[in-house]
């Protein structure tokens, strides 16, 4: 059974990111590239070439309101 987030990843219009890079060091890189849209905010997404999906730190943390918060 996949994950909510996994299932949205599939919405993703994936298109191929740059090559690998010329000095492969083993560090994980993007063949894909594409945009997750949740309710109207943009969230950058790569596919690796582990296979692994992420997204774009940044993103995130503008879609969370730019500030994290402690409730401490």
């Amino acid at each position: 059974m996949k994950t909510p987030i996994e299932m949205m990843l599939d919405g993703v219009q994936w298109r191929e990111a740059d090559g690998p890079p010329e000095d492969d060091d083993g560090t994980p890189w993007a063949t894909h590239e594409g945009v997750m849209d949740i309710m109207g905010h943009k969230l950058r997404c790569y596919r690796l070439n582990t296979g692994q999906a992420i997204i774009n730190a940044d993103d995130m943390h503008d879609f969370f309101g730019g500030e994290l918060r402690s409730n401490t």
